[in-house]
Order: C-alpha cells, then sequence, then structure tokens
C-alpha cells in the first residue's frame, strides 16, 4: 500500500541482484525481497509471512522495512527499530559517512509497523520512515509530491547496509527490549 516503499524495494532488488552476478563469491546469505499489503489492518501480510514463511524463520538474520519514504525533507532520515541489534548502529553510521542523512534514530523495537511480526520472532529489524506528512492515507498523496532523489539516496544508503549483512558470516545479535508500558495488556 506504499508506493515509496515498494519503489525501493524493487531498487533493492534489482540493484542487488546485479551485485550478487558480478561478486557471487563475496555474498555468504541469500536475500528475501517480500512486499506486504493491510499493515493498517494489523500487519496483514507480515504477519502471515512469519506464520507461514517460505523460508525458515530460523535463517532470517534480519528484516528491513521501507514505509513511507518518499518525501525526505531537509535531508532527515528517520530510522527506527534501531535498538533491536547492537550492530545497527555501526553500520548504519558505517553507511552514513556516503550517504550523509540527518539521521533520527529510534531504538524502539516496537513500531506501528511491518516490524512488528519480525521483531517477537527474535529477528532483528529497522524502518527507514520520512515522516509523516499534510497528504498521509489521503488522495492528494501523488507520485508529484515525491522526492525521487531522495529516494534513490536512501536505496543506495539502505544497500550499503545490506551488502554488509550478507558479505559477513557473522550473525547480527538480537536485542530483546521491554515491552513499552502502553503496549501492555
Amino acid at each position: 500500500d506504499n508506493a515509496s516503499g515498494v519503489s525501493i524495494v524493487l531498487e533493492l532488488a534489482s540493484s542487488l541482484a546485479e551485485e550478487r552476478r558480478k561478486n557471487p563469491q563475496t555474498m555468504k546469505r541469500g536475500i528475501v525481497f517480500a512486499l506486504w499489503s493491510g499493515e493498517e489492518l494489523g500487519c496483514l501480510g507480515s504477519s502471515y509471512f512469519v506464520g507461514h514463511p517460505t523460508v525458515p524463520l530460523k535463517n532470517v538474520i534480519a528484516y528491513m522495512n521501507f514505509d513511507m519514504v518518499g518525501r525526505l525533507r531537509e535531508n532527515n532520515l528517520i530510522v527506527e527499530g534501531v535498538g533491536s541489534s547492537n550492530i545497527w548502529s555501526r553500520l548504519i553510521e558505517k553507511s552514513n559517512v556516503k550517504a550523509g542523512f540527518h539521521l533520527n534514530l529510534l531504538y524502539d523495537p516496537y513500531q506501528p509497523s511491518d516490524v512488528a511480526s519480525f521483531y517477537p520472532k527474535g529477528i532483528p529489524v529497522i524502518h527507514f520512515f520520512t515522516g509523516v506528512h499534510e497528504d498521509y492515507n489521503r488522495p492528494t498523496d501523488d507520485h508529484i509530491t515525491l522526492n525521487y532523489d531522495g529516494m534513490v539516496r536512501i536505496a543506495g544508503f539502505a544497500q550499503s547496509i545490506i551488502v554488509d549483512l550478507v558479505t559477513h558470516a557473522e550473525r547480527p545479535d538480537y536485542v530483546k527490549a521491554a515491552l513499552p508500558e502502553e503496549q501492555r495488556t
């Protein structure tokens, strides 16, 4: 349901397939690209996936989510869920040397997005986000409002992190965070 996120995932699939074709010996892991629907209705697509995975969840070392990434403004990029693994801060900082974003790192892995399906399963998560805006979930949220150059930069930034994940043998650690008080039932 989010064209900017879908566009970035499709671009990453294309560019990383080309990277794998050129340098197959460097990639120690496979990558699953998936697009979900029904996030606003309770993470329907991602919940279905973790309940009926196409690969064993024990083989999923990390989950990266792209939702509402088309409105980069003033070079500000939000990365949520950074506290789900100790590796994220280092990889994000390293990748941002080239990207040069003004980052707002949110450590809480309990986010109202599809990361909510993966994190409780012991999978480190991060979510890329450019923030809410006046056209959120409205018909006025149209292609002419997108920052295409910003989307290209976000894709490159994320690709750098992904390449680090798939070219190193070590698995990212999982940090179990306490559920925030307001989310306990």
